[in-house]
C-alpha cells in the first residue's frame, strides 16, 4: 500500500514539473524560446531583410546590400557574415559564392537584443552580369572564430 502511494506522489510531482516547464517555454519571449535560425545559444538569431542591388563604384565591383537583423549572446568571439549567389541557372554549376562580407566582433553589439545592419557584399571581378530583377540566394551566419555556426538563415529573393 505504501509503495502505491509513493509511486502516485512521484508521478504527480513529475507531471507537475513537466507541465510547469512546458508553460514556461510557451510563455517565453521569442529570443528565449529560439526560432528556426537558432543553432546554439538562446539569443543567437539571424534574419535576412531587404536585399538591394549595389552598383559598381570607382573602386568596387557590383554587389548587393543586405539588411541583416541579428541577436547574439554577449561574447567577444562572434562574427556576422553573408554570402550570396544567383539563384538561377547561371550559377547552377558554381559552388562558390559571388560575394561575401563579414562584420568582425568589434563591429557587432552582442547583448541579446535584436540589431539591424546593412552589409554590402561585392563581387570579385570576372563574373556574369546581374542586376535588379535577378533572383539571389543569400546566406547569413553568426559564427565564432572556429567557424562553428551559432545561427544561420538562407533566403532566396529578388534584387
Amino acid at each position: 500500500m505504501r509503495s502505491l502511494a509513493l509511486r502516485h506522489r512521484v508521478t504527480v510531482v513529475a507531471v507537475t514539473a513537466l507541465l510547469a516547464g512546458a508553460g514556461t517555454l510557451a510563455a517565453a519571449p521569442p529570443a528565449l524560446a529560439g526560432d528556426d535560425s537558432t543553432i546554439f545559444g538562446k539569443d543567437n538569431t539571424v534574419a535576412v531583410g531587404e536585399v538591394t542591388y549595389a552598383p559598381a563604384t570607382a573602386q568596387d565591383e557590383d554587389g548587393i546590400t543586405v539588411d541583416v537583423t541579428y541577436s547574439c549572446d554577449p561574447t567577444p568571439t562572434l562574427s556576422l557574415g553573408i554570402a550570396w549567389r544567383l539563384a538561377d541557372e547561371r550559377d547552377s554549376q558554381i559552388d562558390s559564392p559571388r560575394g561575401v562580407a563579414t562584420l568582425q566582433p568589434s563591429q557587432l553589439t552582442c547583448d541579446g537584443k535584436k540589431r539591424t545592419v546593412a552589409i554590402t557584399a561585392r563581387t570579385w571581378g570576372d563574373t556574369l552580369p546581374f542586376g535588379e530583377g535577378d533572383p539571389v540566394q543569400v546566406t547569413a551566419v553568426v559564427d565564432n572564430f572556429e567557424g562553428a555556426p551559432y545561427a544561420r538563415r538562407v533566403v532566396v529573393t529578388t534584387i
